[in-house]
Order: structure tokens, then sequence, then C-alpha cells
């Protein structure tokens, strides 16, 4: 029997035989649901965060963050559908389509592990993929024009991928690169170390020492059985536009004996923190640079330097430039030498314009310096300039060129990257300027961006068909539905909310700047005013500030580096939100596109649940306890798990001092609001059902015609009936804002149709101006308030509570419009 079916038999058994326990198994499935509700919105949060923010990461970080956005939406529906067995059937299928595209875009690829594990250098230009893009260069040289290089061979990329799955490290370096951001420099530094240490500390694979072994002592023989070997980082990417110029290491002058600690040493420099760093900033993921490693002669370098074929600083000028130290190149390369430059012309190699001499000796014109002082004669200058023009031809671009002079004289190219030009990096945007004005409010940044306009505050959400173009909306707290006027916004502000709400997303993906949690804005920001809304660091300032106005008006431009192009790919099936209107036809399983949507259409699907939670007969209400109290309500109340006091568990009758439940507190103080005048000649109760099915025999008594609560230590559902009407009040209050609501149904009355409408009015008029979205059909009035503050939701279920004593016999008096107006008025003034 498969799981839905499980459910759906348990289901129908506590239905029949336990329906009271079937209450608590649903509540604590909507806990739950709320709890996966909020991980998967703060997933949703931390994802755009990289895309839409400045914190770089890995990208092994968006693969964590989707792998456990998956697992919690997977639950998210799993609870979803223990609240309601046998519906929603569909829903898996949609979640595992939408899961299905994430994970294409996210999960590493299948790697290739399988000999061969070591080349010749004359066959690597064939295979980069395999070699890494250095040691396929150097391969392409020697095809050109037959330049010189030194004998070697390169240890593949499947080596290092085959290195990694036998030592198992895979698992771990992705734990760990997960964790980077390069806002913590000091953090990245030690995930590297630790990554260095477990590579150090693994074996080479034994297939893959045999491969390079053979390949060294082939070197070895064709050189007299002696030979001192070079071990090169040559990774996948490197001198490319990513030139990863001295981010690895090269482990020099190695035996044959100590190959292998070398080879693991160039595979951990893969992990150093400068070379994280480099990837991380430059946007590619670790996937896409394996390391493979060339493993070359050693040269006895007489000189040593590099060519750049191109003036970096001035790259349309026609000039060559070779750049030389005696011996090894490393002091060069790392800037603790000063080198000769010889400068010649581009157009003609052979020409010697400057010689430039080591240490700060100033420039002279070719010919000029003594043979015994410099490093590298000015022919071999000139050959290794018409080296570069050669280069440059073949590769379409200038080059910068490593090369090397043995003892004899005789020259030898090691290395030919794309050569990096001022003109190739792209401009750090500036950072906003100080705004010499205090700021009237301020809160915690949700969406970053500059915005401008007029303060609108609506009277409910179901008014926002009347936002003006360039508004600055000004809320209790943020609504899914202020994405239907977006194209209207410069910026959002809130009294509460967070950053990973529903619109807070929307938000970020469409660059308006939000400021949540601006405490009192609502009441500080008035309507029509101009202000300009800093989503950078969540500071609100009145009039329009003239240092900012340029900001305002620029539009948020997508990324190009490879991580944010990959990512981009992502958050199609993240991030957006589709379903923004319960009512909608479309609002289904169908109707979800991305992650955010399932998580939506759960969320406010479980809500409904809960506010349909009892039917009309009320089974499951046989261990309700009836309540004591001075009002005259047959009330019962059964505890889902810390609504009542531990000293109420055997009690069949409890009083109001056995409430534990916040919310209940807040309702029953309401309802004993000392301005309700309760007239305990005659029970509340349900007359209509009554006079339906009594027959005048049943008792006032009677369950079937009482009121009702369930609570839990969060949670609140009641039915109150008062005579001919009811109320349902549905409610979550937690310390988390985004998973609080409060929804509230009215119906019905004694008197006439007109003056039951005019209490509609009234009750329609409290609530819209207590921040509530009501919404009228006939005589039924359904109201909702979501996402709140603690606080704010226990004030409003006080409200509620008020406001259902107050309205108790008001339709038998009502006579006008008019008489609404100063009841509402005198209701606002009392509570």
């Amino acid at each position: 029997m498969n799981l839905e079916l499980r459910q759906l038999f348990r289901h129908w058994t506590y239905q029949l035989f336990a329906p009271g326990t079937l209450l608590r198994k649903k509540y604590e499935a909507f806990k739950q649901l709320l709890e996966m509700d909020r991980n998967c919105l703060k997933r949703i949060a931390e994802l755009e965060e990289l895309y839409y923010g400045t914190v770089s990461a890995d990208w092994n970080r968006v693969t964590m963050l989707t792998r456990a956005l998956s697992a919690d939406v997977e639950a998210l529906t799993q609870q979803l559908m223990r609240m309601r067995p046998g519906h929603y059937l569909d829903l898996p299928d949609y979640r595992r389509k939408i899961e299905f595209y994430v994970a294409m875009q996210t999960e590493p690829p299948e790697f290739d592990f399988a000999p061969p594990y070591s080349m010749t250098l004359a066959d690597a230009h064939l295979t980069p993929e395999l070699v890494g893009h250095k040691a396929a260069r150097l391969s392409s040289i020697a095809e050109v024009e037959d330049l010189p290089v030194p004998g070697g061979f390169v240890i593949t990329t499947n080596a290092f991928h085959y290195f990694i799955e036998y030592n198992e490290l895979r698992p771990q370096i992705e734990t760990l690169l997960s964790k980077v951001t390069l806002d913590s420099p000091g953090f990245v530094m030690d995930i590297a170390e630790e990554i260095q240490r477990i590579i150090l500390d693994a074996s080479v694979p034994p297939a893959v020492e045999q491969e390079y072994r053979d390949h060294a002592l082939a070197l070895a023989s064709s050189r007299g059985g002696m030979v001192q070997l070079a071990v090169r980082s040559s990774a996948v990417g490197e001198d490319t536009e990513a030139s990863f110029a001295g981010q690895y290491d090269s482990v020099l002058n190695v035996s044959l004996s100590d190959l292998s600690d070398a080879y693991k040493k160039v595979l951990a420099s893969k992990y150093s923190a400068k070379a994280i760093s480099y990837r991380v900033r430059y946007g590619m993921p670790d996937m896409q640079t394996p390391m493979a490693a060339l493993v070359l002669e050693m040269i006895d370098a007489r000189a040593s330097g590099v060519l750049y074929t191109r003036d970096p600083a001035v790259p349309e000028k026609d000039i060559l430039q070779v750049y030389s130290i005696e011996g090894m190149a490393r002091p060069l390369v790392d800037g603790s030498s000063s080198p000769e430059i010889i400068t010649l012309d581009h157009n003609d190699p052979s020409t010697v314009l400057f010689h430039e001499r080591g240490g700060g000796a100033p420039q002279v014109i070719s010919g000029d310096v003594p043979v015994d002082e410099i490093s590298l004669t000015e022919d071999h200058a000139r050959t290794l300039g018409g080296w570069g023009v050669l280069l440059e031809n073949a590769f379409g671009a200038p080059q910068d060129i490593e090369w090397c002079m043995d003892r004899w004289g005789s020259l030898f190219l090691i290395q030919c990257r794309p050569l990096q030009s001022s003109h190739t990096k792209q401009s750090v945007p500036q950072a906003l300027p100080d705004v010499p004005h205090p700021a009237i409010a301020e809160g915690v940044p949700a969406s970053a961006g500059i915005g401008i306009g007029t303060v609108y505050r609506p009277s409910s959400t179901v008014a926002l068909d009347t936002v003006p173009q360039g508004a600055v909306l000004v809320a209790d707290t943020l609504s899914p539905n202020f994405a239907s006027v977006m194209e209207n916004l410069a910026a959002v502000v809130t009294d509460t909310g967070s950053s990973a709400s529903h619109f807070a997303s929307v938000a970020r993906e469409f660059g308006l700047p939000v400021v949540v949690n601006a405490k009192f804005a609502t009441r500080i920001l008035k309507d029509g005013e101009t202000v300009t809304v800093n989503g950078e660091d969540g500071r609100v300032y009145s009039g329009s500030i003239q240092e900012l106005e340029q900001y305002a008006a620029q539009s948020k431009t997508a990324p190009s580096s490879p991580f944010h192009a990959r990512l981009n790919r992502v958050m199609k099936y993240v991030s957006p939100l589709h379903l923004t209107d319960p009512e909608a036809e479309d609002f289904s399983p169908a109707g979800c596109r991305t992650m955010h949507d399932i998580v939506r259409f759960c969320h406010e699907t479980a809500v409904t649940e809960m506010f349909n939670l009892v039917n009309k007969s009320q089974r499951g209400l046989s261990g309700g306890k009836l309540l004591q109290s001075g009002l005259p309500l047959v009330l019962r109340i059964i505890d889902l798990g810390g609504g009542l006091t531990p000293q109420a568990l055997h009690e069949r009758e409890v009083t109001a001092c056995h409430f534990a439940s916040d919310s209940l507190n807040a309702l029953w103080e309401g309802l004993n609001h000392p301005d309700i005048q309760w007239d305990g000649s005659l029970l509340a109760f349900d007359w209509e059902e009554f006079d339906r099915v009594s027959a005048g025999v049943m008792s006032l008594k009677s369950k079937t015609l009482s009121s009702y609560i369930l609570v839990g230590h969060e949670y609140m559902h009641a039915l109150i009936r008062f005579g001919y009407h009811f109320a349902v009040i549905d409610s979550m209050v937690t310390q988390h804002p985004d998973s609080n609501y409060i929804n509230f149904r009215f119906m019905g009355g004694g008197a006439d149709i007109s003056q039951r409408r005019l209490r509609l009015s009234f009750v329609d008029k409290v609530l819209s101006d207590a921040g509530f979205s009501v919404h009228i059909t006939g005589e039924l009035l359904e109201a909702s308030l979501q996402r709140g503050a603690q606080p704010q939701m226990e004030l409003n279920l006080t409200l509620l509570g008020t406001l259902l004593g107050k309205t108790r016999l008001m339709d038998m008096v009502l006579t006008g419009d008019d008489q609404v107006q100063e009841l509402v008025d005198s209701f606002m003034d009392s509570i």
C-alpha cells in the first residue's frame, strides 16, 4: 500500500472512530507545514541574495541551497496532503517536474575518471578538456613553425576526477565550498586550508600513478636517465580570458621519486584561498575548472622572463616588450625583482626601440648597453619578438608569453596566454554618496535600490487598483498582492515583514527597493508627501534627495559572469511568483511553474483547510471542555496541545484561568471589554439551528448548538454563535511574522436584510481601518490579516473579540449609513 493510500485509510479511520484525534493530526501537520514554509522562503531569499545582492559565493552554495529547498518543498507538500488525504494528488508530480529542471541547472555533470590519466605534450593540443588550457596552448606552440618548448607530458583532468572519487573527497569538498562567501576572507582561508589538508593527506590512485611514472621514465630515458621536472598547474579555464595568473602553484626541481607529492601539491593549489577567491570572483563554478598537471623538463635557466606582444596599458600602441631577469622567472612574476625591459617595434620586431636595465636604471637607446650588464641580448629579444608576432597572428589576439634561456643560449617557450589589458577590466560601481540629511524612518533592507516617489497608503489590499504611478507604497506589512501593481511602484516601506516574504522575493527579482521593519512608518509617512527610499541601507528621507536622484532612474542589469548566467537559468524555476491570487482559476498545482509557486499554493491552501477545520456537524468536539464564564455563551474548548494549562487536563469544565494560549487570552480580553453590555437572561447560541432541528426538545446547552474553540499554543480556531448569526476566527500567531495570519468570517442576524447589511458595513469599516483585507458577498463578510508581528496580531484578536460583543444585537437598532459611521468612530475611540 503506497503512502497516499495509507494516509487516506488512516484519515477515514480517525473520521469514523476518533474525530478529535483527526483534528489534532491535522493541526500537527499544519504546524509542520508552516515551519517548512518558513524554511522554503528562507532558502529562496538566500538564493536571491546571491543573484541580486553583492555577496559572491561558490557555486556549491547554490547547489546546497537548491537541494535543501527541494527537500523542504517536498516536506511542505507532504504536510499539505497529510492535512487532507486523498486531495492534491497531482501536486507531487508538478513539484517533481520543477525540481527536475532545477537539478538540471545546478547539479554537477557526470565526471569522467576513466583513462587516459597521462599523455604526451605533443598530443595535448588535440584534447584541451583533458589537459587544461595551459598545456593545450603549449602543445599548440610546438605546432606553429616548430617553435621550441621543453619536453614533457600531462597528467589529465580525468586523473584529477579519479583522485577525488578514489579518496571519496567530493562530498567534503562540496560541503566546505558551499560555505564560501567573499565577505569573510579569514573564513575562506580556513576553508581553503581544510580542503588542501584532505587532498595532501589522500593517496594517488595506483592506476594514475603508474601512467604518469611511465611517461616520466620515458622522458628520463630520452635524457640519458637523469631529469629534473617542473610540475605546473594546467586547470581547465586557466590561461583563457580568466588568466588565473599566479593563483595556482608550480613545484620546481622535482625528482622522479617526489613526483607524486609534487602532483598532490599542484592539485591542492586549486583550493588555495587566493585561487578560490579568484574563481568565485570571476564567477566560475569549481566543477568547471578541473585540474590537470603539466610536467616539463626543467631548464637550467640563465635568463627568463615574459613577452607582451602589446603594451598592456596602451594595447593599440605598435610595440612589443620583452621582460628579462637572470635565472628563473619566479622573482619577476611574483614582483620581487625588477626586470630589464627591451621594447621592440611591433611592425618590425627586428628593430629595438629602447632597452631599460633592471633596478630602475634609465632607459637607453638600443646598442648602448654593455653586454656584461644585461641578462638578455638584443638579438635574443629580436628572436622572441618575432615568435611573439607569429603567435599573436596564430591565436588572433595579443599574447602574454613566458620564456626561458638555458646556459647554452637556447630559447624555450613555456607558456602562452591571452594578454590581459586594462581595457578588458570591468569598471567597479562607485559607492553611493553620503546623504547630509537625517532619515525620517529607518528599517531593514529587503530589496536593494533607490526609489523616489509620493507616499500612498492603501486602506486595504483590495484597494490596490487605485495605486498611482510612481508611488511609494507604505503599509503595515508586505502582501503578495502588491505584485499586481509593481509597475506603479517606486518603492515599498512597511512597519513589519521580512526579506524572506513572498513579495520581498518578487521585489528583488524586479529591482524594486523595499524596506521592512520600519516600525512606525505608517504613522510617520503621510499620504502624498515625497520621500526617498534607500533600499541599500534601509533609510527613508523626506523629499527627493538630490545626491540619490541619478541612481533612482537606473534599472538593474543582470550580471554577466558565468555564475550569474547559470544562476539566472536556475532562478527561472525557483523565484518568480505566478500564483498571486488565491481566487484565480490557475491557483492550482497545474498553475505552479516555480518552487515559489508551490510554496505559495501550499501555504494558502493549508490556511484555507484550517479555516474550514470543522464542518457543521461538529464531529470531533465531544472531548471539549465546557467553559465557565460570566458571558452568556455555551462555549466548549478543545486543547490541541499547549492551549490550556496542564491543570486543565483532567477537568471537564474550565475557566479563563486555564488559558495558556496568548491568542485565546487576547480574544477573551476583547469579549470581556468593559463597554460590552452582555444580557445574561438568555444564552447566546445558534437559534437558527435550534429552530431547524430541535422541535423544542433539545437542550440549550447541546454541543451541536454551542460555540467552540480549538486552541494550541500558537493556533486558534473559534466558532462563536450569537443568536441568528455566527463568526469564525482562524489564526496563527507566532514569533515568526511570515507565519502569522488572522482569517475572519461573519454572517447572519435576526433583523431585516437592510439592517444586517448596515451591520456588515460597520464591521467592514472597523476591520479595514485596522488593516484587514475585507470582502463581502451577500450577507457573508470575510476578512484577512497576513504576516503581522505577534503583538500586532494579538491586538487585532482583542479587537475582534470586542467587535463580536459590540455587534451582537447591533443590527436590531441600525437605521442608516450616518449612524454606522458614528458607531465606527465611537467604537475606535473606545478601544
